[in-house]
């Protein structure tokens, strides 16, 4: 089920906030807010783009939606690729940033739960790839018996595109300016 495995991976998400604020120092409660700010704005168009999917198809499991990325779905297949990059953490996008900020906080109190902190955010990070990537590879790279059975394209209309398309914008926009925030953080913090 798309939405229960994007609602899933938010318990994981919230670990690392409470993570990143249990540090009790600086470093980690700028993480712990950074990673809640770019985990909102990655998972709230990740879970509207299973929504576009459901009010438009009717589908709801991910095997339903096999083929969707390139004719049927193109630009909610998109803003959910975006955005579900950035959740897994690669770079440049926000969860890199963010994960990064939580792990070298984690690493930096120089204590052995600090270390092993920093090592789970890496095994998290492998998970969330696998529950993001399956999803990107099926929806572009179907099988021939998994062919969708839609032909038309199913995008929504316009008043749904657009919170679609500024929330992946934002996304990206965040990413750019993940340092100018984090010095923002830091001043509001010190």
């Amino acid at each position: 089920h798309l939405k229960r495995r994007l609602a899933y991976s938010t318990v994981a998400n919230l670990s690392y906030i409470l993570l990143g604020a249990t540090m009790m120092t600086p470093a980690g409660l700028i993480a712990a807010v950074l990673h809640m700010l770019f985990h909102a704005v990655n998972k709230i168009t990740l879970f509207f783009c299973a929504g576009a999917v459901f009010y438009r198809t009717g589908k709801e499991y991910v095997y339903e939606i096999a083929g969707f990325g390139r004719k049927i779905m193109p630009v909610t297949m998109l803003c959910f690729t975006v955005t579900g990059l950035g959740l897994m953490g690669i770079p440049p996008l926000t969860g890199f940033i963010s994960k990064w900020r939580l792990g070298t906080a984690a690493a930096d109190t120089g204590l052995p739960i600090g270390y092993l902190a920093a090592g789970a955010l890496v095994l998290a990070a492998l998970l969330a790839a696998l529950y993001i990537i399956t999803v990107v590879f099926l929806v572009y790279f179907p099988s021939e018996d998994q062919l969708p059975d839609i032909t038309e394209n199913r995008d929504p209309n316009w008043m749904m595109k657009v919170p679609l398309l500024s929330l992946t914008v934002i996304a990206v926009v965040l990413s750019l300016l993940g340092a100018p925030l984090t010095q923002l953080l830091t001043g509001l913090l010190s």
